[in-house]
């Protein structure tokens, strides 16, 4: 029979010309890209989470009613499990079934996800933020021997392992803003449990493998730059990188009013320009791109902190810089530091947990400076805002009506969020004449940019400290150089 015939017991059929044994090949090779999207999939779902996540932040501490310190623990734990769990994965590296875990891993994610997306309390909410990074932690590790097992010959599953965190990462904030605008913060975490489910199903449909080893192997270990080195390097990176997410995020929703959709559109700009990077410069010197990389990175951060008020432009050129230097870094420096010896879990596993330290780095320490500088700017607004109430033009009975709703205006508003002052001007303006009708809507937007340049400047110093995160690589980089050229001589 020479026309199509039918596989018994599967969807698969052969075409004519074709031997059974090349359409064995064929079945091979399609479901070897299955489960190549498969782990794409689970990579780009556990990297989204930093960034979609943070686009919930400000709603956060609204909703339950907690303070800017508080939230970050809805990040702080999620990534202090996963470096955990990534930690405890490298001692049974040469006995872990990568495939069972993946499945594992996303099932926890899944689940925990879906308890998130329901808590009523910081209480509730950080435990299960701890459970979500534990399976985080086992999909990451898992996927990466599964990319290597279903990687074609002459493709490297670094790259594609890199790619699928670039896309996951492009995908965050626009998701976040999204789902937040439309729904609420709680749906940023229901809408994870359906996507960890999809993987699940495919996984288990596409009967995933693992491999063992990764392409290339030998050129890496070659190179100047050595794994610790380079996983060192990805922590500072990644201190820069959540630095400029969480502040730039909260400058653009609590202090500039955009809309959540509006600040994840400005906040794109930084996985975007990471991800075009990324492919324009595969291949080259990990060390050159990393001291460039780290450099853009700090030029962005300063760039930031020179921000006084709403300029969204200078925002996303320097978010721009951002993404750039970070696309121009990552890539190689990610390369180098899964060249390290021993099974592809714990290679996996020691890059994981140095990306996520970054952000648990950088979280710690920038979060107690940027809260103290955020508590200093209403004394810093209010010589400013009496000047503005005291030289209105209205009559000086008026002005005085005003103090005590505006300094109540003041004492009521939460930590992350400027003071509302509508209630009192709109309480004035109900006896005013039209001429002082006008005099008070003057003054009241004159307040409100008032409060928001001192509330922007709160923002300065910890972005400062988050450019030296990543100008730090530059030394680290330079001594690994030094170092080599001794021994070569």
């Amino acid at each position: 029979m020479t026309g199509r015939r039918s596989v018994a017991g599967s969807a698969w059929s052969v075409r004519p010309g074709l031997s059974p044994e090349s359409g064995a090949s064929g079945r091979y090779l399609s479901g070897r890209v299955w489960q190549n999207l498969t782990v794409r999939l689970a990579v780009a779902l556990a990297f989204a989470d930093a960034s979609i996540v943070v686009l919930a932040l400000p709603e956060i501490v609204a909703r339950l009613h907690t303070s800017i310190s508080h939230v970050t623990w809805v990040i702080v734990a999620y990534n202090l499990a996963l470096i955990v769990t990534a930690a405890g994965v490298i001692p049974f590296a040469r006995r872990f079934a990568s495939t069972w875990w993946l499945i594992f891993g996303l099932s926890l994610f899944g689940l925990a996800s879906i308890g998130c997306g329901v808590a009523n309390s910081m209480s509730a909410l950080v435990p299960l933020r701890c459970i979500q990074g534990i399976g985080g932690g086992l999909l990451l590790c898992a996927s990466l021997p599964v990319f290597a097992g279903t990687a074609r010959a002459g493709d490297s599953p670094v790259n594609g392992w890199s790619a699928a965190a670039a896309i996951g990462m492009a995908v965050g904030p626009a998701a976040g803003g999204v789902l937040t605008q439309v729904f609420d913060w709680r749906a940023i975490f229901l809408a994870q449990a359906p996507v960890a489910a999809l993987a699940v199903i495919l996984v288990l449909v596409v009967h995933v493998r693992s491999g063992n080893e990764l392409e290339g192997d030998a050129d890496r270990r070659s190179s100047a730059l050595d794994p610790l080195t380079a996983n060192a390097c990805l922590t500072l990176l990644s201190a820069g990188l959540i630095c400029a997410l969480f502040l730039v995020v909260l400058v653009l929703i609590d202090v500039w009013l955009l809309t959540p959709i509006a600040a994840a559109a400005v906040v794109t700009t930084i996985p975007l320009c990471t991800a075009l990077a990324e492919r324009a410069v595969r291949g080259t010197s990990p060390i050159a791109l990393g001291a460039i990389g780290a450099v853009l990175v700090a030029v962005g951060l300063v760039g930031l902190s020179f921000v006084t008020h709403r300029e969204l432009p200078w925002v996303i050129v320097t978010l721009a810089l951002v993404g750039t230097g970070l696309g121009l870094a990552f890539p190689g420096l990610t390369t180098v530091a899964l060249g390290s010896a021993g099974p592809v879990a714990a290679r996996a596993a020691k890059t994981v947990a140095a990306r996520d330290a970054g952000i648990l780095l950088g979280l710690l320490i920038l979060t107690p400076v940027f809260v103290d500088q955020l508590g200093k700017a209403p004394n810093q607004a209010l010589p400013a805002a009496t000047r503005a109430v005291f030289t209105a033009p209205m009559p000086a009975g008026l002005r005085f009506s005003l103090v005590p709703g505006l300094l109540a205006d003041y004492k009521r508003a939460p930590q992350s969020e400027l003071p509302d002052f509508r209630p009192t001007f709109a309480h004035a303006s109900t006896h005013a004449t039209p001429s002082e009708r006008v005099a008070l809507s003057d003054l009241e937007k004159q307040l409100d940019s008032i409060v928001q340049r001192a509330a922007t400047s709160a923002f300065k110093l910890p972005l400062r400290y988050g450019a030296i995160f990543a100008i730090a690589v530059l030394p680290l980089l330079g001594l690994r150089l030094v170092y080599v050229r001794r021994r070569v001589s």
